[in-house]
């Protein structure tokens, strides 16, 4: 006489309750990992920005009022600080670089802007 089994072993149930834990971790990780990547994403655009900003406010400046301006938190952006360091490779222009800094979880990051100015 033959026994039918019906239902599940216990070693199948939990073979199955692992295979789902580890899925479900391992998409929660993804997830985690995209969140991540998105938010850093924005704060690169948000810093691209700040120096296109600041690129623009030095273009309105007159030749001698452009100078170096030390590393700062940037007004109504308080993640980020901004740094202009202004060098003259030869006479009658400056070289302008705008860098704006910002932290991860990991490191800081930065985005740099370079224009040069003459006085020509």
């Amino acid at each position: 006489m033959r026994r039918s089994h019906k239902g599940f072993a216990l070693l199948e149930l939990l073979l199955t309750i692992l295979l789902l834990t580890s899925g479900l971790a391992a998409m929660f990780e993804s997830m985690s990992l995209g969140l991540f990547a998105a938010g850093d994403n924005e704060n690169s655009l948000v810093a691209l920005n700040l120096a296109e900003e600041k690129m623009e406010e030095i273009k309105n400046k007159s030749y001698a009022s452009i100078v170096n301006e030390a590393k700062a938190a940037v007004s109504g952006f308080p993640v980020f600080q901004r740094d202009v360091v202004v060098t003259t490779p030869q006479s009658n222009l400056k070289q302008v670089t705008v860098t704006v800094y910002w932290n991860t979880q990991a490191n800081e990051l930065n985005v740099s802007l370079v224009t040069y100015a003459s006085n020509i």
